[in-house]
């Protein structure tokens, strides 16, 4: 459908953006745990230290080359490399050298810039190696239901790039399609702030005809964050006040496959009148239902072309006005 990329890809831009992007979740990474990752055609290795510092460096110990994440193991706030047990900080430098007069002065691994929101851990990604051009913003999460959501790490879903997972967000057209809600509209201004993508969406109900005022329908409210995150606050007349969020990142782990991690959770009003039992039912029922609905998307992102120059209708969205905003995200290569 489109000219065969000259990055080797279905897309005609860079597979590796610009921005934060999500490589695991807060609550399975204990301290002292140590896990191998691969993103962005290169391997790493995350770790945890003693006193709950997250941390993500390059894999390979400049030493001889072992893998800092197989059978390595943390000591206070260094990891132990499993060949010649040099260890590193939480910088990336190497502290110690056994039996070594000294540490050799560039002895180092590189650290990867790292942040925690959400329940999810970000790296920053720049080609380019530049250091964080925007701090992810914080939320007041703190009336979060206990228990209730899940979160999910998806390597099913293809290679699809982070901004044509993104796009759902103002693709009005496929709500009703793919996921069975009614018509959806837009339900107020679209805002573009450097790095905020900002798009509130009004879902309809099914089958309904009439005017679309404010009083009808769920609302969403879809947040694109750089390159590498999608944020969204939905609200629905069933369960009033109870707010479901969601966190979404496409994180490439190479040309040929993306990572899809998504957390959902829920947010309590401090007037919210429902009792104990009803809040239990609805987010269990919400979440049974945001786990069957990734594979909705999810199901359609491996086979789809991505059409450059698309054949919009007026039952889009503002998928041009988002197109344009995320180029800032594409390196300059």
């Amino acid at each position: 459908m489109n000219a065969p990329s000259r990055f080797g890809t279905r897309y005609p831009f860079h597979p590796y953006p610009t921005g934060w992007f999500v490589v695991g979740f807060t609550e399975d990474l204990s301290p002292k745990d140590v896990r191998p990752l691969r993103y962005f055609g290169k391997d790493l290795v995350l770790f945890r230290t003693e006193s709950g510092e997250t941390v993500v460096t390059d894999a390979h110990c400049p030493h001889l080359g072992a893998h800092l994440g197989y059978d390595s193991w943390v000591e206070g706030e260094t990891i132990v490399c499993p060949f010649h047990q040099w260890r590193y900080d939480t910088s990336g430098k190497c502290v110690h050298v056994p039996h070594a007069k000294a540490v050799p002065p560039r002895a180092q691994v590189r650290k990867w810039p790292t942040a925690e929101r959400g329940g999810m851990i970000f790296i920053w990604h720049d080609l380019d190696g530049r250091p964080p051009m925007y701090e992810l913003p914080e939320y007041d999460e703190s009336r979060k239901i206990a228990g209730a959501g899940f979160h999910r790490l998806h390597d099913d879903f293809g290679s699809a790039h982070p901004q044509d997972v993104f796009e759902n967000g103002v693709d009005f057209a496929h709500f009703p399609g793919v996921h069975g809600t009614g018509k959806a509209i837009s339900d107020g201004e679209i805002k573009t702030e450097g790095f905020r993508f900002y798009s509130p969406v009004r879902i309809l109900p099914a089958g309904y005809e009439g005017p679309a005022d404010k009083s009808i329908g769920s609302t969403v409210e879809s947040e694109v964050l750089g390159g590498g995150l999608s944020r969204v606050e939905s609200r629905t007349p069933h369960a009033p006040g109870i707010v479901t969020i969601y966190y979404v990142s496409v994180t490439p782990v190479d040309e040929n496959l993306s990572h899809y991690y998504v957390h959902q959770f829920f947010l309590k009003d401090d007037n919210c009148a429902l009792a104990p039992e009803q809040i239990e039912a609805f987010t269990k029922l919400a979440a049974e239902h945001g786990l069957k609905e990734q594979y909705s998307d999810g199901k359609i992102w491996p086979y789809k072309a991505y059409v450059e120059q698309p054949m919009l209708s007026s039952a889009d969205g503002p998928i041009l006005k988002y197109r344009d905003w995320y180029k800032q995200f594409h390196p300059a290569v």
